[in-house]
């Protein structure tokens, strides 16, 4: 290698290694941020489907919070109860009718207590008159149970429950409470796991 050649590649060598050394490294505090998130519960009268659905939700990303936060009373009066409003409870109140019966539901939204607390969520329904639910919806206040949702089928006569324990494992109410016309309460404390020799009724699904 003649010497000009030398020089030119000592040269290329000190102009792009310096390029190369200078590239930003990745910011790990950006990959340790958390996503903003806020929690709702939606209540849902759909005499189409025959159906009352109360259900906990969450939303994610810092724009979709924060439409949440400064539309609250619009999305509430749509039957979507946020959780935002850090220095009070809110009660929230539906009664709608449906196959011959009235329902009358009740949501209560308790922000934490601390620093260390979640929101905890419950939920009451009146069946004519006469109370059927009163459980948590979202995380119990010990977070024992969580209830994901509840399903009313007057139609049919029943009340669905979709929870689950600290575990993971399916709880159902005991006995026949699922049944509206049965005299009792369904309570964090009645959704217990199901029999071990009977498993979890499959969601109900049909092909179109």
């Amino acid at each position: 290698m003649n010497p000009h050649t030398r020089r030119a590649l000592s040269l290329f060598t000190l102009i792009i290694v310096p390029a190369v050394a200078a590239a930003p490294a990745e910011d790990p505090k950006k990959e340790d941020e958390e996503i903003p998130t806020a929690e709702y519960v939606e209540y849902r009268h759909l005499p189409e489907l025959g159906q009352i659905t109360i259900s906990d939700g969450e939303v994610r990303g810092a724009k979709s919070v924060a439409r949440v936060q400064a539309h609250s009373r619009e999305l509430a009066k749509k039957g979507i109860f946020p959780c935002v409003d850090e220095d009070k409870p809110h009660v929230y109140r539906r009664t709608d009718e449906l196959d011959g019966r009235k329902f009358e539901t009740v949501v209560i939204i308790n922000p934490p207590e601390d620093e260390d607390s979640d929101w905890t969520r419950h939920l009451t329904v009146r069946v004519d008159g006469r109370k059927k639910v009163d459980c948590s919806i979202g995380s119990s206040p010990d977070g024992e149970v969580f209830v994901s949702g509840v399903t009313i089928y007057p139609e049919e006569g029943t009340v669905e429950v979709a929870a689950s324990d600290a575990d993971g494992e399916t709880l159902l109410p005991v006995g026949e409470l699922e049944e509206l016309n049965n005299s009792g309460v369904i309570t964090d404390d009645t959704l217990q796991p199901p029999p071990e020799d009977e498993e979890p009724a499959k969601p109900k699904t049909e092909k179109v």
